[in-house]
């Protein structure tokens, strides 16, 4: 994962996790839709499940349509290796297409497939993609994410990556 994504990334979950949005009321949709994204599994003897932390947002002034946030991490023996998941969910589909648009646009992003899936790669060790309603999700760390954890998250949060891209293309004349 880039560094600056990453550093936007862990500024988020550092935001989270410091109660800068505990006097925010919480976004009751957000609240129920993340609720269900729990994946609380060991990946082989190399990165254990550590923590899951959650927050939503009734109202975002910093990321608009931003509703809530979930950071997901795994560790492995080495102090140095982890995975980290991030999904971003927004209320309304124009406020993910806008932010998954200006997200992509990085440098380290580059269209690419996993199992015949169309996904973003995000340098050599993460990925990133949204269901194109609600979220966005982005996965990365040292080790890359496993096979079998990218599987899971794609089972989890569906993938419309190319649908979305197709259309961009028809919109600008491509």
């Amino acid at each position: 994962m880039n560094a600056k994504r990453l550093t936007i990334l862990c500024s988020l979950a550092a935001l989270s996790s410091s109660g800068a949005f505990a006097q925010a009321a919480p976004h009751p949709g957000a609240e129920k839709a993340m609720a269900r994204i729990v994946l609380e599994k060991d990946y082989g003897d190399d990165l254990k499940f550590d923590k899951r932390e959650v927050v939503s947002i009734l109202e975002n002034d910093r990321v608009p349509g931003l509703n809530g946030l979930i950071f997901m991490y795994w560790r492995g023996d080495d102090p140095n290796s982890f995975v980290m998941a991030s999904v971003q969910w927004f209320e309304k589909k124009d406020d993910l297409i806008k932010f998954y648009r200006q997200t992509t646009k990085g440098q380290d992003f580059k269209l690419g497939e996993f199992d015949g899936t169309t996904l973003w790669k995000v340098g050599e060790s993460g990925y990133s993609w949204t269901d194109g309603e609600h979220f966005l999700v982005s996965l990365g760390g040292n080790p890359p994410p496993p096979r079998e954890m990218v599987k899971d998250w794609l089972a989890m949060i569906g993938n419309k990556v190319a649908e979305i891209e197709k259309e961009a293309k028809k919109k600008s004349g491509r």
